[in-house]
C-alpha cells in the first residue's frame, strides 16, 4: 500500500475513498473511550473531573456533528469547554489558533508550531497526542476489528475503482489495522492526517484525472461529507451503530455509481438517512 501520491497512478475511470476509524474499522469506541479521553485527563491532570470529561469528550467526538473530526480539533473543542467550565487551560488561544488554520494536522505540524512559539498548550497537546498513538500500540487487534461486509465490499469495489484510504488518523496506526487484517491488499494509496486535510486531499486526487462524478467518498461523519461535498465530489455514508447494514447496502450504492446514476435523488436519500441518524439539524 502506497503511502505518498506522488507515488499513486490513476489506474480506472472511478476512484473510491474510504475513511477508516468508524467506516471499516470498529475502533471508534475503544480508541476514544479508552485511549483519547483518558489520556486528555492525565496529560492536563483533571482527575478530579475524569467522569464528566471522558463524556465531554464522548460526546463530541463520537455523537455529534462534529464526529470522525481530527484529533486535534476535536481536542480544541474539548479543551474550549474545560476552560470555560471546569478550569483555565493554559495558552489555549495560542493551540486553537493553530487548530483552526494549520494546513496539516499532525504531531510534525505541531512540534514545528511549539518550537516556534513555546506554546504550553501546543506542548501538552503534543504530549497528549504521543501518549494516545502509544496508548493505542497496546490495545489488542481483536478490540479493533473491521465491521462484518466490509472485505467483501472492498473486494467488490476493488474490481471496479481504484482505492484510497482518507483518514484523519495517524498513519502508522491505520496502516497496522489495514495489514493486520489482510484489506490493505484492496487498496492503492494510504492518506492520513501527515497527508493534509480531507478536501485539500480529494482535490489533490481529483488532479490525477478523475471527473468529479467519478470520485465517491464512504465516511461515517460529518466531516467526511462536508470534505466530499467542498471537493464536488459524492458522498457514501456508513452510519453509526448501522454500519454492517451499510456495508451490506454498499454493492447497490456502487452499481448506482459505475452507472453514473448516484447524483441527485439517491445520494440525496442517502445523506438524509446519514443526517437523521447522527441528529444533525438540516436547513
Amino acid at each position: 500500500m502506497k503511502e505518498d501520491i506522488k507515488e499513486f497512478r490513476k489506474t480506472r475511470n472511478f476512484l473510491i475513498c474510504i475513511d477508516s476509524d468508524g467506516c471499516v474499522m470498529n475502533t471508534m469506541d475503544v480508541k476514544h473511550m479508552r485511549c483519547f479521553g483518558p489520556c486528555l485527563v492525565y496529560e492536563w491532570d483533571l482527575g478530579e473531573y475524569r467522569e464528566e470529561i471522558i463524556r465531554l469528550w464522548r460526546k463530541v467526538n463520537l455523537l455529534s456533528v462534529s464526529r470522525g473530526v481530527n484529533r486535534f480539533q476535536g481536542l480544541a473543542q474539548v479543551l474550549k469547554n474545560i476552560h470555560e467550565n471546569y478550569t483555565e487551560v493554559e495558552g489555549l488561544e495560542g493551540y486553537l489558533r493553530w487548530a483552526e488554520s494549520a494546513q496539516e494536522l499532525s504531531d510534525k505540524s505541531l512540534e514545528e508550531a511549539f518550537e516556534k512559539t513555546e506554546n504550553i498548550c501546543m506542548k501538552k497537546a503534543l504530549d497528549w497526542s504521543r501518549l494516545v498513538n502509544q496508548s493505542m500500540a497496546m490495545v489488542s487487534d481483536t478490540k479493533k476489528p473491521p465491521f462484518e461486509g466490509t472485505e467483501d465490499a472492498l473486494r467488490l469495489a476493488r474490481e471496479q475503482a481504484d482505492i484510497v484510504i482518507l483518514t484523519a488518523a495517524n498513519r502508522q496506526e491505520i496502516n497496522k489495522e489495514w495489514e493486520v487484517f489482510e484489506l490493505a491488499q484492496y487498496t492503492d494509496l494510504l492518506m492520513s492526517q501527515e497527508s493534509g486535510r480531507k478536501e485539500e486531499c480529494l482535490k489533490r486526487l481529483l488532479e490525477e484525472g478523475y471527473e468529479k462524478d467519478h470520485v465517491l467518498m464512504v465516511g461515517d461523519a460529518p466531516a467526511d461529507l462536508a470534505a466530499a461535498q467542498a471537493a464536488g465530489v459524492l458522498f457514501y455514508p456508513i452510519l453509526a451503530y448501522q454500519e454492517r447494514e451499510s456495508w451490506e447496502n454498499f454493492s447497490e450504492a456502487l452499481d448506482h455509481f459505475i452507472k453514473e446514476e448516484y447524483a441527485g435523488t439517491y445520494q440525496e436519500e442517502r445523506i438524509r438517512d446519514f443526517q437523521e441518524n447522527l441528529h444533525i439539524e438540516t436547513k
